[in-house]
């Protein structure tokens, strides 16, 4: 049970990544069907405005993580 907890709490910022990705492509998509990119837009800009923002910085598995959201959304849409 504690591996779970652990797993679950270590990646918090990826799980938000990949929900948001997935609830802004479902929403966009749903007002405007080009919105389909929203949530994959708003992932690559989110870490963009981190780059340049200390103590912020780019990460890859923010990226990935919102990428898999959006494809989750794009699949389920």
């Amino acid at each position: 049970m504690k591996k779970l907890e652990r797993l679950l709490y270590s990646y918090q910022d990826e799980q938000l990544h990949f929900l948001w990705a997935f609830t802004l492509t479902v929403i966009g998509h749903r007002i405007w069907p080009p919105l389909l990119l929203l949530g994959i837009a708003a992932t690559i800009l989110k870490e963009y405005w981190d780059k340049y923002n200390p103590p912020h910085k780019w990460e890859w598995r923010d990226i990935i993580a919102g990428t898999i959201g959006w494809i989750t959304a794009c699949l389920c849409l």
